[in-house]
């Protein structure tokens, strides 16, 4: 995970929680990326002319830091997606850095929004047809750190 702001610090083992880190999102490993490209052209017929819905995972931030919690030894802080929001906007008008990665990641976890899923199971997308595998949190936290 290249941003911290996401939530999650993995060199550093740190992790920001925002709201009560129950929204649901889907995610797809950059393996998963390279995948759904070669899927896509070895199934032309299927994918031609439609958007094509694929993901790796679908998780939550506190389902990802409980597997981030199993490695041991992580500093947990809370913010708001409001706040994130709030200094993104407030970034904004001078084109400080940051501001679209902030009011991004607010957008990932407001609460009760959804904005984030692809679709609501792996089996309802085109991961399946492409070749992308489903991953689970723990597999993730793994390719992450490599315990």
């Amino acid at each position: 995970m290249k941003f911290p702001l996401m939530g999650f610090d993995a060199t550093n083992r740190k992790a920001i929680i925002y709201d009560e880190g129950t929204e649901p999102f889907t995610g797809t490993t950059l393996e998963g990326i390279g995948q759904a490209v070669i899927g896509v052209l070895k199934h032309p017929d299927e994918t031609a002319n439609r958007f094509v819905k694929v993901l790796s995972i679908k998780t939550s931030q506190n389902q990802l830091l409980n597997a981030f919690e199993k490695t041991g030894g992580w500093e947990i802080s809370r913010s708001t997606t409001r706040e994130l929001k709030a200094s993104g906007m407030e970034k904004f008008p001078q084109r400080s850095s940051g501001w679209t990665l902030e009011l991004a990641v607010a957008q990932l976890y407001e609460s009760g929004e959804a904005r984030c899923v692809v679709t609501p199971w792996w089996l309802e997308s085109e991961s399946k047809l492409l070749g992308v595998k489903e991953e689970c949190e723990e597999g993730i936290v793994k390719m992450i750190i490599g315990t």
